[in-house]
C-alpha cells in the first residue's frame, strides 16, 4: 500500500499539477497574443482582396482601351463620321458586319457576361454584342439610319461624352441600361465608355457593361477567416440612391451579377451608426456589441476617373475566434480529470508493471529448461531494466531455435547424403549384376528371332515382348548405374537465356503431346558457370515432372531470378500438388508417387545430386492455389575451392 501511495503522489505531483498550469497558461498568453494579431491578419487579407479586385477592374480598362485602337474599329471610325453627316457610305453595312463578327470572336475568347456597343457621338447604338450574339438594326432613326437600340436622349448623351478626357477610358451609367428595363435601373457596376473621335472631332464612343459575374466568382473564391461573412458596399455621397447601397453581401446572399428589384443599403443590417463610422477612416474595425461580433474594412477606388469608393468588409464573431481556445481548456480540464481517475490506481498498476514481468520471464526460462518452447515475451514492460532482460530473452530464444532448426537442417541432409551414398553403391553392384544377364537374354531373343519359321507369328511376338521388356528392364539399369557414378560437373561458363531456351526445346514435344502449355520468363542474360548437360539434365528431370502431374491445357511456368550471388530457377506446374506425408520422401531414390510402371523414382534424386554437387539447393513447396514450385538456387559464379573439387 505504501509504493501505491507513493508512485500516485510521485505521478499527480510531478506531472499533472505543473502540465495543468503549464498548459492553461500557455492558452491564455497564445489567446492574448493571437488577438492582437486578428487585426492584421485580417487587413492582410483584405489588401489581398483588394489588389485581386483593383487588378481585374483595371483589365476592364485595358479591355476597352484596346478595342478602341484595333484595326477592326478605327477602319469604322472614318464611316461614323459620314454617317454623321446624313450620308451612308456604301461599305457602312459591310463594315458593320465585320465588326459585329470582329467582337463575337472577342466574347468568345474573353469569359464572362458583358455587353460591347459602338455608338455614334449621340448614343446611337449601331454595333452591340452581348453573349457572342450580335443585335440587329431593327430600329429606324430619325435621320433614317438603323440602330441595334431604341433611340437615347442623344444631346445630354453628347453633352456628356464631350466632358470626357480623349483617348481615355471613363466610367459612367449609360443611358441605354435604364432604357431597357426599370430592373436593370440599379446594375451595381458602372460601364466603362471611351470616346471615338475622326480628325479631332467627336464621332462615337465604345462603352462595357459589366454584369460582375467574374467579380462575384472572385469574391466566392476570397477565403474567409474565421467563418467570416464577406459584404462590399458602394460609398457615393452624389448619389443619394447609390450612397450605401450593397454590392454583395454573404449574409443577405447578395452578388454583383444578380438583377434586383430594389436596393439594399448597409445601414438596414448593421444599422446607420455602422455605416458612418467605417466611413470616416479608410480602414480599420467596428465593434457589433449586440451580436458580439467585429467588422473589418477597407476602402479601395474601383474607378480611376471617379471620387466613388467601395468599403470591402469582412463581418467576424468573437465567439469563434476564440473558440479554439475555449475547445483546448475543455480538453485540458477533461485530461486533467481522467488523469486524476488514472492516478488512482496508478500505484497498484505500477506495481504489477514490476512483477507480472519477472514472473513471466521465470515461467518462461522453466519452460525453456524442460524442453520446451514457449511464445515469446511482448516486449511492453515500461521500465528500461526489465524491457531490457525481455529482449535479451527473446534473443537467447530465438537464437537457440535457430540454431536447433539449423542442426536439425544439417542431420537431414547428411542423412539424405549418407542414403543416397549407400543406395547409390547398392545400385551399382546390383546394377551390374543385372546388366549381364539382360544383355544375354537380349541377345539369345535375337538369335531365336532369326531362326523362327516366317509363318510363326505367335513366336515372333512373343520374342518381341521379350525383347521390349529386356530393353526397358536394361533402360532402368542404365538410369540405376548413372545415379550412381556421382560423375563430377566440368564446370564452365554459359549464358542462362540460351541454355533455358535449348531445355525448354528438347521437353516441348511431350509438353504438346500432354497437352501443356510451356512458357519461361527471364528478363536478363547472366552469364552462370557450371555443368551445361548436367543442370540442363536436373531441369529436364523438373520439368517432364511438372508436365506429368499438371492437367491437361494449363500451363508450365520457368521462372529465372537472380540476387547478387545466386541464379533462381523456378518450374511452377498447375498439378495437385504433394500430400504431406510425402514431402519428406520425395528425394529418396526410388520413392514415385507415379502408377506402377510410369516412373523409377530417380529423376528427383539425380536433380537433387546435381544441384549439390553445383553447391546450390533444390526445393519443392506447394502453391496456395493448387500445384507445386520447384526452385533450384544455383550459384552464379563458383569459387575456385568448387571448381578444383
Amino acid at each position: 500500500m505504501q509504493i501505491r501511495t507513493k508512485i500516485f503522489s510521485w505521478v499527480f505531483l510531478a506531472t499533472i499539477v505543473p502540465l495543468t498550469a503549464l498548459a492553461l497558461g500557455a492558452t491564455y498568453y497564445i489567446e492574448y497574443d493571437y488577438q492582437k494579431n486578428i487585426e492584421e491578419t485580417v487587413a492582410t487579407n483584405l489588401d489581398t482582396l483588394g489588389a485581386a479586385l483593383k487588378r481585374r477592374l483595371e483589365l476592364q480598362v485595358q479591355l476597352v482601351s484596346g478595342l478602341s485602337k484595333s484595326n477592326a474599329v478605327q477602319e469604322f471610325v472614318p464611316l461614323l463620321a459620314q454617317a454623321d453627316t446624313g450620308r451612308v457610305p456604301a461599305k457602312f453595312n459591310a463594315s458593320r458586319s465585320r465588326l459585329n463578327h470582329y467582337f463575337e470572336g472577342f466574347q468568345t475568347i474573353l469569359q464572362g457576361q458583358y455587353v460591347l456597343r459602338l455608338m455614334d457621338k449621340f448614343g446611337n447604338s449601331y454595333i452591340k454584342v452581348s453573349q457572342s450574339k450580335r443585335s440587329l438594326p431593327a430600329y429606324e432613326g430619325i435621320s433614317g439610319m438603323f440602330y441595334v437600340e431604341q433611340e437615347v436622349d442623344g444631346l445630354a448623351f453628347n453633352a456628356a461624352l464631350e466632358w470626357l478626357p480623349a483617348n481615355e477610358v471613363s466610367m459612367i451609367t449609360l443611358p441605354h441600361n435604364a432604357q431597357q428595363s426599370s430592373l436593370t435601373e440599379i446594375l451595381p457596376l458602372l460601364d466603362y465608355i471611351i470616346p471615338l473621335y475622326h480628325e479631332e472631332e467627336l464621332v462615337g464612343a465604345i462603352s462595357l457593361t459589366r454584369f460582375g459575374d467574374r467579380i462575384d466568382t472572385l469574391f466566392n473564391h476570397a477565403p474567409r477567416l474565421f467563418d467570416a461573412k464577406l459584404f462590399v458596399t458602394e460609398n457615393n455621397p452624389d448619389n443619394k440612391d447609390r450612397h450605401g447601397m450593397v454590392l454583395f453581401d454573404d449574409q443577405q446572399e447578395t452578388h454583383l451579377a444578380q438583377i434586383r428589384t430594389e436596393y439594399k443599403y448597409l445601414s438596414m443590417s448593421y444599422g446607420e451608426d455602422v455605416f458612418n463610422k467605417m466611413l470616416d477612416e479608410p480602414f480599420g474595425s467596428v465593434q457589433l456589441v449586440e451580436n458580439n461580433e467585429t467588422i473589418y474594412y477597407q476602402e479601395i477606388f474601383p474607378y480611376p476617373t471617379r471620387l466613388t469608393s467601395w468599403i470591402i468588409g469582412l463581418r467576424v464573431s468573437n465567439e469563434k475566434v476564440i473558440e479554439p481556445f475555449h475547445q483546448i481548456r475543455q480538453v485540458i480540464w477533461s485530461i486533467v480529470f481522467i488523469s486524476l481517475l488514472i492516478s488512482l490506481f496508478l500505484g497498484d498498476i505500477g506495481v504489477r508493471m514490476i512483477a507480472r514481468p519477472v514472473r513471466e520471464l521465470a515461467s518462461n526460462l522453466l519452460s525453456y529448461a524442460r524442453g520446451e518452447h514457449p511464445e515469446r515475451v511482448k516486449i511492453n514492460a515500461s521500465i528500461d531494466e526489465i524491457r531490457d532482460l525481455e529482449a535479451a530473452f527473446n534473443t537467447m530464444a530465438d537464437s537457440l531455435d535457430k540454431t536447433s532448426e539449423e542442426r536439425d537442417k544439417a542431420q537431414h541432409m547428411m542423412l539424405q547424403s549418407a542414403k543416397l551414398a549407400s543406395i547409390g553403391q547398392m545400385a551399382a553392384g546390383i546394377g551390374h549384376e543385372i546388366n549381364n544377364p539382360l544383355n544375354n537374354i537380349l541377345s539369345y531373343a535375337k538369335l531365336l528371332e532369326r531362326n523362327l519359321d516366317e509363318n510363326d507369328d505367335r513366336a515372333k511376338q512373343d520374342l518381341t515382348s521379350l525383347k521390349e521388356e529386356a530393353v526397358r528392364a536394361s533402360d532402368i539399369i542404365r538410369g540405376i548405374l548413372n545415379f550412381a557414378r556421382q560423375v563430377p560437373p566440368q564446370y564452365a561458363p554459359f549464358h542462362i537465356q540460351q541454355w533455358l531456351q535449348d531445355t525448354v526445346n528438347l521437353v516441348r514435344q511431350s509438353a504438346k503431346t500432354a497437352g501443356i502449355q510451356l512458357a519461361y520468363e527471364c528478363n536478363e542474360d547472366m552469364i552462370i558457370e557450371g555443368d551445361r548437360g548436367q543442370l540442363q539434365q536436373a531441369l529436364i528431370n523438373l520439368l517432364i515432372n511438372a508436365i506429368q502431374v499438371s492437367k491437361p491445357d494449363s500451363e508450365v511456368k520457368i521462372v529465372v531470378n537472380f540476387t547478387d550471388e545466386d541464379a533462381i530457377i523456378s518450374v511452377i506446374d498447375h498439378g495437385d500438388g504433394i500430400e504431406q506425408e510425402s514431402l519428406d520422401l520425395i528425394f529418396d531414390p526410388f520413392f514415385t508417387t507415379k502408377p506402377e510402371g510410369e516412373g523409377s523414382g530417380l529423376g528427383l534424386s539425380i536433380s537433387l545430386g546435381i544441384i549439390e554437387r553445383h553447391h546450390g539447393k533444390l526445393m519443392l513447396k506447394n502453391n496456395p492455389d493448387g500445384g507445386v514450385t520447384a526452385t533450384i538456387a544455383l550459384p552464379i559464379k563458383q569459387s575456385k575451392q568448387n571448381t578444383d573439387e
